[in-house]
C-alpha cells in the first residue's frame, strides 16, 4: 500500500482488532531480550500487516516493533527516505497479556522522514481514531461475536485541560519506576502510549510524560499535533513530525535505537509543558532512555 487510505487502513485496524480479541482470553506470552513482554497477537498482526506494508520491491517499506531488528540497514536508510508504515501491533502488550484492557493498535505514515498520518484503533473501548488531511475523525465500533462492526465517522470532539482543572497526568512505566513529580495533580501510569495520547486530546489528561520509540508514537503524534497540541523533550527539543537524528537514536549501534533521546512531554500548550519540565529536573531524578 504507497498511499493513505482512510477506508483501508480502518479496515486492516478491525482486522487487527479481530485478531487481538481472538487471543485477548488467554493470550500466550514470552519474554523479549530486553524483558519486555511479546504475545502471540503482536506477532500475528505485525504479520497482517506487513502483508500490506513491506513491499520494498514497490518502494514501501515497513517499520515495526517486533521484525524491524531483522531489517537490514539498506532497509532501513531506504525506509526512513521514502515511504514507510510504522506500527505498532498491540500498545500496551504487558496489559494485554494480563488481559487489562489498556491496549491498542497504532499505524502511522510515513513520508521521507516525516509523519504524515495517523491512527489508533482501541479494541476493548471500541474508539477508533484516524488522521484524513488535517481532520481528525473519530468512530465508536461494537464487537458480537468476534467481529467489529464500525459506526458513522464524525470530527472529533477535542478538549484541552489547564491545571486549574486539576488535569490527571499520564506517565509512561519508566516514569513511574524511576521518577518523580513534584505536582499535586494525580498521576496515571497505564503501560499504553497511544491510550495515553488519545485521551490527552479529549480531555481525559491533562498532559502525558514518556520513554518512548518511534512505533509508540508514529500513530499518535499526528493525531495530537492535527489537534493543536504540543510536544517537547525534557531536554527542550520541539518534537515534530520528522524522524531524524535530531530526536531519535536511529544510529545502528545504540542500544536506544528508535527512541527519543529524552522524555517526551505532551500537552496542550507549551505553558503547561514548561511546568511540567520543571518539576521534573528540579528534583533531580530525571529517567534517561
Amino acid at each position: 500500500m504507497k498511499k493513505w487510505n482512510r477506508k483501508e487502513i480502518c479496515a486492516l485496524l478491525i482486522e487487527s482488532g479481530e485478531v487481538a480479541l481472538k487471543h485477548y482470553e488467554a493470550p500466550s506470552w514470552k519474554f523479549k531480550s530486553d524483558r519486555s513482554l511479546v504475545t502471540d497477537a503482536d506477532k500475528e498482526i505485525e504479520n497482517l500487516l506487513a502483508g500490506h506494508f513491506d513491499r520494498p520491491n514497490d518502494s514501501v517499506y515497513m517499520i515495526g516493533e517486533e521484525t524491524v531488528g531483522s531489517k537490514g540497514e539498506e532497509y532501513i536508510s531506504s525506509a526512513l527516505g521514502e515511504t514507510a508504515w510504522v506500527v505498532d501491533p498491540i500498545d500496551g502488550t504487558a496489559p494485554y497479556a494480563h488481559h487489562v484492557p489498556t491496549w491498542g493498535v497504532s499505524i502511522g505514515f510515513m513520508q521521507k522522514g516525516r509523519m504524515e498520518e495517523g491512527a489508533v484503533f482501541l479494541p476493548v473501548t471500541g474508539e477508533l481514531f484516524i488522521t484524513e488531511g488535517e481532520d481528525v475523525l473519530f468512530a465508536k465500533t461494537e464487537t458480537v461475536k468476534g467481529k467489529i462492526k464500525v459506526s458513522d465517522f464524525s470530527g472529533l470532539k477535542v478538549k484541552k485541560l489547564s491545571f486549574s482543572d486539576g488535569g490527571m497526568i499520564g506517565i509512561s512505566q519508566s516514569v513511574a519506576k524511576r521518577g518523580f513529580l513534584d505536582l499535586r495533580n494525580p498521576v496515571q501510569a497505564v503501560c499504553c502510549t497511544v491510550i495515553s495520547g488519545v485521551y490527552l486530546v479529549m480531555g481525559r489528561y491533562l498532559a502525558y510524560i514518556g520513554t518512548v520509540s518511534l512505533w509508540d508514537i508514529a500513530g499518535i503524534l499526528p493525531i495530537v499535533f492535527k489537534c493543536g497540541f504540543k510536544g517537547k523533550l525534557l531536554s527542550g527539543e520541539e518534537i515534530t513530525l520528522k524522524v531524524d537524528t535530531e530526536l531519535y537514536n536511529l544510529s545502528q549501534n545504540d542500544p536506544g535505537r528508535w527512541r527519543l533521546k529524552d522524555q517526551m512531554i505532551l500537552a496542550p500548550d507549551n505553558k503547561i509543558i514548561r511546568c511540567v519540565t520543571e518539576k521534573l529536573k528540579n528534583n533531580g531524578k530525571q529517567v534517561a532512555g
